[in-house]
């Protein structure tokens, strides 16, 4: 019996890893790895007859569901049936992980191991295309940001998120092989110093740091990773490069004029912050009665009212298709303060269930981190790479919560 659901779970193993894979592929290849994964998992349960619900992923549940209901009161039905439709995804996450078999601590250390280790391949492929462009082209851009990753048409940011999880998972990791983590620490920390997301590099080093602290007892090692991280950074910023252009050039923000400015100049260039101002501006535009407060415009439903304020204010015409590039103010206009405290509170719950295992907390903090500058789970790729982790949080058995039980 026991040597059969080693079978089912490493089989589920398989298939966690080629939908995580899948991911940065292309959407028909991680909508097919979803479909093959979500119907194995109802398999599993219904074969293990696992009818147990898992309660702390009940406001994961409750969240989706009512993304869903807001169609009633959307002012935007049609949209808000289109994002329903990208959605449900989430849903059947939460539904799956509300049933699905504890997997071991054994089995989450070789999905996650074998991941780090395709997007280290990944990495060296991309890397090594985007050096023969710039040698064809002499174009320094195709080394960094979006032209780094734009022959698989991804976004540096998303590939940013999964780098930056893959990295900070192996640097916690105190088993395998020394040689091997240190290739991929250094393969995965160069890939990401590249990928330039300001936000994403700012939260790693800082985990970074922590984690050497606490996690890692030699004095000796300590100081030689922490003296890597320092020089890294100080010769990113010290040194003429496009990484540092990317920082430096967040401290020419004019925030009065963003927020109050009632027309904008045509070709006026934004930084980062001032784009994200600007959604700021946008939701305080949107949200002009009580009801719109408490449930939101509906899911989607605000894409109509940011074009329309955005066309007032002149903004270049990209801006106008944008989200909030912020996933909480993103949730609190489409689905109300009611939304936003079901959002918190299951991330309250995967914050409080990390510490307990003490594994998978690096992905609780960049998400929380990222969802300040970005709607990662209003896009395909957010939702499949956050849901999986999310639910996979919620079913491992991990191996210091056996030994708290022992006791």
């Amino acid at each position: 019996m026991r040597r059969t659901n080693d079978i089912w779970e490493t089989t589920f193993g398989y298939l966690t890893l080629l939908l995580l894979c899948s991911i940065l592929l292309d959407y028909f290849f991680s909508s097919l790895a979803f479909g093959i994964w979500f119907a194995f998992s109802i398999i599993w349960i219904v074969k293990t007859k696992h009818f147990n619900i898992r309660k702390s992923i009940t406001p994961f549940l409750c969240f989706s569901l009512f993304s869903f209901v807001s169609v009633i009161w959307s002012v935007d039905k049609p949209q808000t049936m289109h994002g329903i439709g990208r959605q449900i995804p989430l849903f059947l996450f939460a539904i799956s992980g509300m049933f699905l078999p504890k997997i071991s601590y054994i089995e989450e250390r070789k999905i996650f191991n074998r991941f780090s280790i395709f997007i280290c391949c990944l990495a060296l492929v991309l890397v090594i295309q985007a050096v023969f462009r710039y040698c064809k082209y002499e174009f320094e851009g195709f080394l960094y940001y979006h032209e780094l990753v734009s022959p698989l048409e991804l976004n540096a940011i998303y590939v940013s998120y999964l780098v930056s999880f893959c990295f900070l998972y192996t640097l916690q990791d105190n088993e395998g092989k020394v040689t091997l983590k240190t290739i991929k620490l250094l393969v995965l920390g160069f890939f990401l110093i590249l990928l330039s997301s300001k936000m994403i590099l700012t939260i790693t080093v800082f985990t970074s740091a922590i984690m050497i602290f606490f996690r890692i007892k030699r004095n000796l090692h300590r100081l030689i990773l922490l003296g890597f991280i320092f020089l890294t950074s100080v010769l990113i910023l010290v040194f003429a490069n496009p990484i540092k252009n990317r920082f430096v050039s967040e401290f020419n923000t004019s925030y009065k004029q963003v927020l109050n400015e009632k027309s904008f100049e045509k070709g006026r260039v934004y930084t980062g912050i001032e784009a994200r101002l600007l959604q700021v501006r946008v939701f305080n535009e949107i949200m002009n009665s009580p009801k719109k407060y408490l449930l939101g415009v509906g899911l989607d439903a605000s894409k109509k009212e940011i074009k329309r304020i955005h066309t007032r204010l002149n903004t270049p015409v990209r801006f106008h298709t944008y989200n909030f590039h912020n996933q909480y103010l993103q949730i609190f206009v489409e689905l109300g303060i009611v939304g936003l405290l079901m959002f918190i509170i299951s991330l309250m719950l995967a914050l409080k269930r990390a510490f307990k295992i003490k594994d998978l907390l690096p992905f609780i903090i960049i998400s929380i981190s990222l969802f300040i500058t970005e709607s990662v789970i209003w896009r395909q790729r957010g939702i499949l790479f956050f849901g999986i982790l999310y639910i996979i949080l919620f079913t491992l058995d991990n191996q210091n919560e056996s030994k708290e039980q022992l006791r």
